[in-house]
Order: C-alpha cells, then structure tokens, then sequence
C-alpha cells in the first residue's frame, strides 16, 4: 500500500514539536534536567506550556527526546568510524575516537547523558523512558565491546563488557579533565592517551594492539 501523506495538523504538530526540542535542549545543556522546567522551555521556544503539554506529557519525556537524538549521532559516528576497518583493534580505537571527538565537540551532549548513571535522581524519567536510553547506551558500549572481543585471543572472553565499560570510563575521564581545564598537567595529548590505553587493554587480554 502507498504510503499516507500526513495532515496539515500533523505536519504542523511535527514541526512544532522539533522546535520545542530545539529549544529544550538549549535549556537542558544550561540548567540540566534537574534546573530546567517546562515554562523555561516554552519560554525559549517562544510558546506557552499550553502549545507543550498536547505533544508532551512532562519535560521528562523532551528530555528523553533530546537524549535520544544526541545518543542516535554520537552511535552513528562511531559505526562510520569503524566502517569497513577490517582489524579489529584498529576499528575498536577508530570507534573510541570517534565517541571522544563526538562528545569533545559536544560536551553538553556528555553531560546530559551522565543524567543516566546519576544514583540519586529522585524519580525516573517516565514509563519506558530510562528503559528505551539506557537501551541506546547499552548499543552503543556494545560496538565497543564486540571489537574487544574480536581483538583479543579469548574470543569469549567473559570480561570483554567490563573491559569496554573501564575504557569508555577512561574516555570520559579524560573528557572531563580536558573540559575541566585540567587536560595540561598530564602533558600529552587527550587522543594520543586515548589511543595508548586502548592498545595496551588489547595486549593485556592476549590480543595484537596493531592493526
């Protein structure tokens, strides 16, 4: 069957919503989820909270939105990174590259998705909501993961999910102190110390960290 051209109303109610999650997202990289409030992000979108509530339920569920678009780019990178990379510990640190220059040139980006791991929210984001970003999260972790397995001489190596998780952590922490200002005091380069542990975690578990 031919596809249904959509109504005005739901063209209309499909760039409505894009704007307001434009401007969420604005909102949430300057005053996190916890700051921002749904009269913010209709003030910046230039709207009342009564033009939000019919697309959205609460700004928990912008926020899952705005989350999912960022997560949905910085996989996108990281699978054309490895795209075509036939050694696996070069497509693992072609991968690991490309999620630190993603989230390098979109530090906000990186701070909304650490929400996630926080331990202390008060409440979920909504039914399904965690669910649905901490699946996109797990997808991401595991196009790493499934490289360490192929770069290392256990191939089922029950460790492979863990060892991913430490060097997207080193990853991150590296992001933090460059953001943070901190990045001189280990005098090299972020990318050079990126690459470095990620060769060596592959030598470490009986892998070849060339390629």
């Amino acid at each position: 069957m031919p596809a249904v051209a959509p109504t005005y109303q739901q063209t209309l109610d499909l760039q409505r919503r894009r704007h307001i999650v434009d401007a969420a997202r604005r909102v949430f990289e300057d005053a996190g989820l916890e700051g921002a409030s749904i009269r913010a992000i209709a003030q910046m979108a230039g709207c009342t909270t009564g033009a939000i509530y019919p697309l959205f339920r609460s700004k928990e569920e912008i926020f899952a939105v705005v989350l999912g678009k960022s997560l949905l780019a910085v996989t996108r990178a990281v699978q054309s990174a490895m795209q075509g990379i036939a050694a696996p510990a070069k497509s693992l640190r072609r991968g690991t590259l490309a999620l630190y220059k993603y989230y390098d040139a979109h530090p906000a980006e990186l701070a909304l998705s650490l929400t996630l791991l926080k331990g202390d929210r008060k409440k979920k984001l909504g039914p399904g909501l965690d669910e649905a970003l901490k699946g996109q999260l797990n997808a991401l972790l595991g196009l790493l993961a499934e490289q360490v397995r192929k770069a290392t001489a256990k191939p089922f190596l029950p460790m492979v999910r863990i060892e991913a998780t430490a060097l997207v952590t080193y990853l991150v922490g590296l992001l933090v102190l460059k953001h943070g200002g901190r990045i001189d005091m280990l005098g090299d380069n972020a990318p050079v110390l990126l690459a470095h542990y990620t060769k060596n975690m592959v030598v470490r578990l009986g892998g070849r960290g060339g390629g």
